[in-house]
């Protein structure tokens, strides 16, 4: 029997931001004729370890208006796609609907891949997607619009009769141009703030393997992979830039790669094209190592206003053996003034709360900055999550215990990358105040609060998320994508409201 595929309704719900996985599922879906939709959850003052206040978000929350739009649309399957940060989020979430309705409920993401079996214990878990989704979600779709179990799918996990079924993993995909482009559309339909600029990934997967970051949960997953990196051709990211021109109008463009700059004869044949086709400014994130004064000259003449670089700690030691970064201090000053050179605005990643952090540590870091400052220093603190490197590392140290990582495991949040810990010391607190106000300070009063150790008598209880929303407004980078959308997202729907 043929069964009607836009008649099956795929739903997913996510929370405060753009998801271009998500567009990618939801575009695969549509290309096999299957139904979705977006619920958006706009989580104003609900964002964990960002702007968090119990008060504000009850007032602000949309989540009747959600559930009726559920209720409403009635979707045949409910998909998450799940990070450690919104875990707790989508199981409240997931809960909800299961106590309305009975309807299947898939967890999918790098934390659910990460830790499958504990989000498939979940008893309002129905399904669990290890890995990629492209084309699993196809094959669960399509077994359970034929009335089937979806137990017998690579890359899910299932319940059935209370015991979980374990399939194995498909390979990677490794043509990219045989995915359709990301289905914007799910997203810019439903609300108006994401359609200033236009996120691109031009790959997938990426060449190193900090020990922090989920790629080091993505490479130990995929160990039999002999390609992790996997780039779309030059013409088919072309095309879809063309389709976006002429669909959406972006005033710019944000490359989502995890490394833009790691294949230097993709970009030589690239990027000359884009500037003659496309015409956009862009946005990339860079490996410092990689950026040679040629390429950086080809990224300016291309378009490119914005990089944003990984630095993380100065103390190359730890870098290498604690994050599991190859990158040198004098490459990284080397990218920064070639950057800067060709009036491309930098953007440099430090990691606070590294193990081991010193006084003696934050000072030299304050130093590097004061010879080698950046136009904008983007503080995070360092998060433990599910099966990374750092995570096993930080353990075998003692650093984190068992129950710890057992927290962690189950997305309990202590803290956020952006905000960090209430545990966090207070010198480096002040460290923290010192970077923020580093750009506006001239170079001989940096010098002067460095040799006279003034830094200490900042404040070590200004609020971190104050700092990081202040200093991001007032240094008016052109084109800030995260802080645009922000503002836009909590000033609509809290008029809305």
């Amino acid at each position: 029997m043929k069964v009607d595929h836009s008649k099956f309704r795929i739903g997913f719900i996510y929370p405060g931001y753009e998801n271009l996985g998500i567009e990618y599922l939801s575009a695969c879906l549509k290309q096999r004729g299957f139904s979705t939709r977006l619920f958006f959850d706009p989580v104003l003052f609900d964002e964990s370890g960002f702007l968090n206040n119990r008060l504000l978000k009850r007032v602000f929350s949309s989540r009747e208006r959600i559930l009726r739009e559920i209720d409403d649309y009635s979707p045949d399957i409910v998909c998450f796609s799940v990070i450690s940060d919104n875990y707790n989020w989508a199981c409240g979430w997931a809960q909800e609907i299961k106590k309305r309705k009975s309807v299947p409920v898939i967890f999918g993401g790098i934390h659910p891949s990460s830790v499958p079996e504990k989000s498939i214990n979940n008893p309002f878990v129905d399904y669990v997607c290890v890995g990629e989704g492209d084309k699993a979600i196809i094959d669960l779709a399509e077994a359970l619009a034929y009335g089937k179990s979806g137990c017998d799918i690579k890359n899910i996990w299932a319940k059935q009769d209370e015991k979980i079924i374990k399939n194995d993993l498909r390979p990677l995909i490794t043509n990219l141009d045989e995915i359709p482009f990301a289905d914007k559309d799910l997203f810019y339909a439903r609300t108006p703030i994401f359609n200033s600029g236009y996120i691109i990934s031009t790959s997938r997967g990426c060449p190193y393997t900090c020990s922090y970051c989920c790629n080091s949960v993505w490479k130990n997953l995929y160990a039999g992979e002999k390609r992790i990196v996997r780039r779309r051709s030059p013409e088919n990211v072309i095309r879809e830039l063309k389709i976006a021109k002429s669909t959406y109008n972006p005033r710019y463009i944000n490359f989502w790669d995890e490394v833009f700059n790691s294949d230097h004869s993709w970009l030589g044949d690239f990027l000359p094209r884009y500037a003659k086709e496309i015409k956009l400014p862009f946005f990339c994130f860079i490996y410092p190592d990689l950026s040679t004064e040629k390429i950086v000259r080809l990224l300016k003449n291309s378009g490119c206003y914005k990089v944003q670089l990984g630095v993380q700690i100065t103390d190359e030691h730890k870098r290498k053996h604690i994050l599991g970064r190859q990158s040198s201090n004098e490459a990284i000053k080397m990218a920064v003034s070639l950057f800067k050179k060709e009036n491309i605005y930098v953007v440099c990643d430090a990691i606070f709360g590294v193990p081991g952090e010193s006084d003696e540590g934050l000072e030299k870091t304050a130093y590097f900055y004061d010879e080698c400052l950046p136009d904008h220093i983007e503080i995070f603190w360092l998060r433990y999550y599910p099966k990374t490197n750092i995570l096993e590392w930080a353990f075998d140290n003692g650093f984190v215990s068992k129950e710890e990582i057992e927290d962690i495991e189950e997305g309990k949040v202590s803290g956020g990358i952006v905000v960090g810990s209430r545990h966090s010391k207070s010198l480096t607190k002040k460290f923290v105040l010192l970077f923020y106000l580093f750009h506006f300070l001239p170079r001989w009063l940096r010098q002067l609060v460095l040799q006279k150790k003034l830094y200490r008598f900042l404040p070590s209880s200004f609020p971190p998320i104050s700092l990081y929303i202040v200093s991001r407004i007032l240094k008016r980078a052109k084109y800030d994508v995260n802080i645009s959308r922000t503002i836009r997202r909590y000033m609509y729907y809290m008029l809305r409201l």
